[in-house]
């Protein structure tokens, strides 16, 4: 196991981020291919991975902050310093579907087409991603 995989004076590279960055961005470049061969504006689908990405951030910071409360109560600025560790993986997912949801709805957009172009990206991601949790321990 490699947590840290690069550390120079002050500045630490985890290993979980930098998986977790790659999964995303290989899964965007996936669902951008996708969406170009069936015929959909990639904006469409780059608006879309932009809010899912801040709803799956702070849908796994709240859950992780659910499930382990205790860590928080005294001091609940570190709510905020979702850096320093403490994400929880389904609480991203949720937050990030409902979230595409809301864009869909919001933008009248084919469900179904867009969860065709996002399926292969979606396990691709996960899989780098545990890649990343497991390098962290």
């Amino acid at each position: 196991m490699y947590p840290i995989l690069i550390k120079i004076g002050e500045f630490t590279l985890h290993t979980y981020g930098l998986l977790l960055a790659v999964a995303f961005l290989l899964a965007v470049v996936v669902a951008l291919r996708e969406a170009k061969r069936l015929g959909v504006d990639p904006n469409i689908m780059m608006d879309l991975a932009f809010y899912a990405l801040l709803a799956a951030l702070i849908g796994s910071r709240f859950f992780y902050v659910l499930t382990s409360w205790e860590e928080f109560r005294d001091n609940p600025v570190d709510i905020v310093r979702f850096w320093r560790g403490g994400l929880v993986f389904y609480g991203g997912l949720i937050f990030a579907f409902l979230v595409g949801l809301w864009y869909v709805r919001k933008h009248h957009l084919d469900f179904r087409q867009l969860a065709d172009i996002v399926a292969p990206a979606i396990p691709l991601g996960q899989a780098i991603g545990r890649l990343g949790c497991f390098s962290a321990g």
